[in-house]
């Protein structure tokens, strides 16, 4: 499949990236986006949202979305992702990043976009064909009283993974046990999960982005010694902070 804009409005790409991929796209996005992981698993993370895509899920990601994207393959991350300006949207509903429940009809629509061929105007019926599928299983921003409270949780241990429990659950205006309850309803990880997941990813940004030692983020992650940090990045990863860096060119 071609890098295609199509009558400036549509840009449909197929990805592929080795073991890891970072993405920083926080000043914010010019386009919709509907994408089908064919391999490989991410984590986005808005403003208002942490979102976890597992091989075989669709997602979806707003216009004007600022967020950042951790991508992770064993090796391969692949995934076909179908960007577009006009979303219809009569309802005039709030979209935010999610995982989207599909048939096996979504899928064999998105692999209609993965021909060697140049885009053509059918191919856009075909593409609103899809999203006609999509629209209707999507969730509006009118969420639960526990879903807010996990999303705002995640956006707070996202600046400071090292929050304890006590201080997340009081600038959340709730009990600690009820805390852990709205995360056991409404999350697919738990609090601690959570935690380390971030503290990881914040690991991760420093090994692609600085030549910061290792020995250095270890101690400013707080973590006990420096072969613990490396065993522990090893099982959220399958690399090494070594591996990390020389997938990047670090």
């Amino acid at each position: 499949m071609h890098d295609t804009i199509f009558s400036k409005s549509f840009l449909f790409n197929l990805f592929s990236f080795e073991n890891y991929n970072y993405t920083d796209n926080r000043a914010g996005i010019g386009s919709h986006y509907f994408a089908y992981m064919i391999s490989g698993n991410c984590k986005i993370v808005s403003d208002t949202e942490i979102v976890y895509v597992k091989q075989g899920d669709i997602f979806y990601i707003p216009y004007g979305c600022k967020y950042q994207s951790f991508w992770y393959g064993e090796p391969e991350i692949k995934f076909i992702s179908l960007g577009f300006r006009f979303m219809p949207n009569f309802e005039k509903k709030n979209y935010a990043p999610q995982v989207l429940s599909h048939n096996d009809e979504a899928v064999k629509l998105f692999y209609h976009f993965t021909s060697d061929k140049m885009l053509q105007s059918s191919d856009i019926g075909v593409f609103y064909t899809l999203v006609g599928i999509l629209i209707p299983t999507m969730k509006d921003n009118a969420t639960c009283r526990t879903k807010e409270l996990v999303n705002a949780t995640k956006r707070i241990l996202f600046e400071n993974p090292f929050l304890p429990v006590s201080q997340l659950a009081k600038r959340c205006t709730v009990s600690e046990s009820m805390l852990y309850a709205a995360f056991k309803k409404s999350s697919d990880v738990t609090l601690n999960e959570l935690r380390n997941q971030i503290i990881i990813e914040k690991a991760t940004i420093l090994l692609v982005t600085t030549d910061m030692p290792v020995e250095e983020i270890s101690r400013q992650l707080q973590f006990s010694s420096c072969s613990y940090f490396r065993k522990i990045f090893k099982k959220h990863t399958n690399m090494t902070p070594r591996e990390m860096r020389k997938s990047n060119n670090i």
